[in-house]
This record gives structure tokens, C-alpha cells and sequence, in this order.
């Protein structure tokens, strides 16, 4: 009771400041020499699919592969069946206000693009409390399996790795599969591309990593939840380039990075000649639910020569 309490009184807090942003001038309202917008571009593209079409053709034209791909929806539902959720995970699909299909999707969906057998070492980043290592694990019959997540403690405790992505504690060629699904956009400052630029010299020739959802717009973004921040003293760490676009969003989270075209070779194909990029648009992801999202999916593949 004393818990829910506190709860709604730290979200009343939150919500009522953060309506009061526009108008407050602890926090600036311009960046990089652009207006500060608001809301999140995700919703811009799942609002006009037409923004993707545009984004397509921007990757297409310069030499980033597009496919499409359809979720066969009937394997999803056997896949979830199989694979015995706890209720605890987002729900366990009772409570619709939660997440639990999209990210029971994003889960299937990563399997679809992974070549592992027994020998093989997979690991799900920034997992938090996910059972998808144990999944994979049971599902190709895997010795190592592991989640890592910076809420460990650091190095390798049974099947958990704890410290920052770029800092997995394993040595060159050794990696099969990697997954990140919704996390890799969290990743602040040049912490992402530490991230690829370890996984390149980790993984195998052949190994992949696999992001889902791969956020990905029509315009290099940066969202920030200003009072989220606040309220958890937690100083955001920004790009170091005058190039994104800013944006305060409600949505209770630190810091989240899209990428457009060219964020994408900077920051990732550049500095990783090593690994190359594929990318499948998902199509019918509103089919399995009008509340799911998963509009791209990013697959990393190290060169094998």
C-alpha cells in the first residue's frame, strides 16, 4: 500500500513537471542550434509508414541491404507456448498495459536469424531479468548461454556478465550470437561504438549480432526524459556532435539514440570495417498486435575474410 503510494506521487511528481517544461529555464530549449522537440520519432514513423519508405530508399542508396520480412504469426504463438514465460515477465501477457507481446515477439523474431548448435556462445545484452538466455540455451541445447547487464556485478557469475557491453570478458573469435532487444539504444555517448568495435574483435567470423527493434529514423535522434533524470540524478551523456536532434519524451527512460543513414555509418560501419550490416523491415508486426513496434531489425554479421 505505502509502496503504490509513493509510486503514484513520484509519477504525479514527474508528469506534472514535466508538462511545465516549456516554460521552465532550468532546462534550455534549443540544441545544436534547433529547437528542442518533443514526443518520440518512433511514433512519427508508426504514425506515416511513408517516413520508412523514405528511409529505406536512403539506406538502399548507400549500400545498406533492405529486406523484407514477415512474422509468421502461428510459429510466434508456438513459440510463446513452448517456451513457458513466467507471469512475472512483463505480465506473463495477463496485463495489457505492459509489454509482454512485443517483447515475446522481438525474442522469436531474433531466433529467426540465429545459426547456433551445442558448441556455440550466445549472449543476450543488457538483459536485466529476461529468460531469453535460458530459451536459447534449451532451445539449441547450448553449454554456454549467458545474460549480461550492467545491474551485475562485474565479470562472469554463472550464466550472468555484469559490467558495460564493450566490457565482456571474452577473447577474439569466441563470440557466436549476440542479441540486444531494446537496449543498445540506451547506450550514451561513444558507448556504442566501443560496443561494436569489441564485438568485431569477439565474435567469431560469421558470428552475429542481432538488434531488435533497430531503431532506426528518418532523422539522427536523441531522446531524454529531462525530469526523469533529475529525479534519479542521473547526468545524460549526449553525442559529441553537433548533428541530432534532441527531443524531451515522458517515457521514464534515461537517454535513447536513433540512427538515420548516415549516424550509421558513423558510428557503427566506419569504425567496424570488420562487421557487415543487414537490415529487414518487418511488415506485419501490427498483425500480431496493434501494440507492437518492432518496424526494423538490425544483423551484424562478421566478415568472414
Amino acid at each position: 500500500m505505502v509502496l503504490n503510494l509513493l509510486k503514484k506521487g513520484y509519477h504525479l511528481t514527474h508528469d506534472m513537471a514535466f508538462d511545465t517544461l516549456k516554460w521552465n529555464p532550468l532546462f534550455p530549449n534549443e540544441k545544436n542550434g534547433k529547437a528542442i522537440k518533443y514526443g518520440h520519432i518512433s511514433t512519427e514513423h508508426l504514425d506515416h509508414p511513408e517516413l520508412d519508405d523514405q528511409l529505406v530508399e536512403s539506406l538502399v542508396s548507400s549500400g545498406i541491404p533492405v529486406e523484407d520480412f514477415e512474422i509468421d504469426i502461428p510459429e510466434y504463438h508456438k513459440y510463446l507456448k513452448a517456451s513457458n514465460y513466467p507471469d512475472s515477465y512483463f505480465g506473463g501477457g495477463k496485463d495489457e498495459t505492459r509489454n509482454f507481446t512485443e517483447k515475446t515477439l522481438e525474442h522469436y523474431v531474433s531466433t529467426k536469424f540465429m545459426q547456433l548448435d551445442s558448441d556455440s556462445l550466445f549472449v543476450d545484452m543488457a538483459a536485466c531479468d529476461s529468460p531469453f538466455y535460458q530459451i536459447i540455451k534449451k532451445k539449441f541445447g547450448l553449454q554456454q548461454s549467458f545474460q549480461q547487464d550492467l545491474i551485475y556485478e562485474k565479470g562472469i557469475n554463472g550464466n550472468q556478465i555484469g559490467g558495460y557491453g564493450h566490457e565482456l570478458p571474452f577473447g577474439e573469435n569466441e563470440v557466436d550470437a549476440i542479441t540486444l532487444h531494446c537496449s543498445v539504444e540506451h547506450f550514451e555517448g561513444n558507448s556504442d561504438t566501443l560496443f561494436f568495435k569489441a564485438m568485431e574483435r569477439q565474435l567469431k567470423p560469421g558470428g552475429r549480432i542481432i538488434i531488435l527493434p533497430f531503431y532506426i529514423a528518418y532523422e539522427y535522434t536523441i531522446h531524454v526524459d529531462p525530469i526523469y533524470n533529475l529525479l534519479r540524478n542521473h547526468r545524460v551523456t549526449l553525442d559529441d556532435n553537433e548533428r541530432f536532434t534532441l527531443r524531451y519524451s515522458s517515457w521514464y527512460q534515461f537517454y535513447s539514440r536513433h540512427y538515420d543513414t548516415q549516424a550509421i555509418q558513423e558510428r557503427i560501419l566506419g569504425p567496424c570495417p570488420g562487421l557487415e550490416l543487414k537490415i529487414y523491415r518487418v511488415r506485419n508486426f501490427r498483425d500480431v498486435s496493434p501494440k507492437c513496434y518492432l518496424r526494423f531489425v538490425g544483423v551484424l554479421e562478421k566478415r568472414k575474410n
